[in-house]
């Protein structure tokens, strides 16, 4: 089997375990704050006032299951288009709103280097001012790469390969994913969750 066979596989297994948490989730709708799926309009307008591509799985996500969500009651997923009557789409998420960050400024990854902070796209805010967010200097395999950005010591934590990893812990924990991340060291000490 050649290279270009190998990442061909890959690429459909990631998808068809996109197609299997959003089936997981569907399962269990009843237990999910959800809402009417995402147009292809509503996706194309989140894009363009972004600039930016958004990655499938998360395009998969707000098109399949629910515009926006509050998962197991604990974890929200942010909105595509004009969102809805609770959760706002992610073009209107602003991480410079939430912390006294300047534009083109670095943010640190606990585990080593940085990314500017016009790379972070936040797609889930959680009550204690963090965001989770896609890093989106680099689409590979039409995704991005995610983290947890905390706003008052801005610093990047649990760096993923999509939002699919990201979902499959929150699916498999029914836990806010960052609590599953790191320890409780990190949790209170550093990041200072209760």
């Amino acid at each position: 089997m050649g290279k270009c066979e190998v990442k061909m596989r890959k690429r459909e297994g990631s998808r068809m375990n996109g197609q299997y948490l959003i089936k997981s989730l569907v399962r269990e709708k009843e237990i999910h704050e959800t809402y009417k799926v995402a147009s292809k309009e509503d996706v194309e307008k989140t894009e363009n006032e972004l600039n930016c591509k958004l990655p499938k799985s998360y395009c998969d996500f707000v098109s399949q299951f629910s515009n926006g969500a509050f998962l197991y009651m604990i974890q929200e997923v942010s909105a595509v288009g004009d969102g809805n009557k609770q959760i706002v789409p992610i073009q209107r998420l602003s991480l410079k709103g939430m912390t006294s960050i300047e534009t083109h400024e670095k943010i640190n990854i606990r585990e080593g280097g940085s990314v500017n902070i016009d790379y972070l796209i936040p797609f889930s805010l959680d009550h204690n001012g963090n965001a989770w967010c896609f890093i989106v200097n680099q689409m590979i395999d039409e995704e991005y790469k995610v983290a947890y950005f905390d706003s008052h010591n801005p610093k990047l934590y649990g760096i993923m390969d999509n939002f699919n990893e990201w979902l499959k812990i929150l699916i498999n924990n029914r836990e806010e994913v960052i609590r599953i991340l790191y320890d409780d060291n990190v949790i209170s000490m550093e990041i200072g969750l209760g």
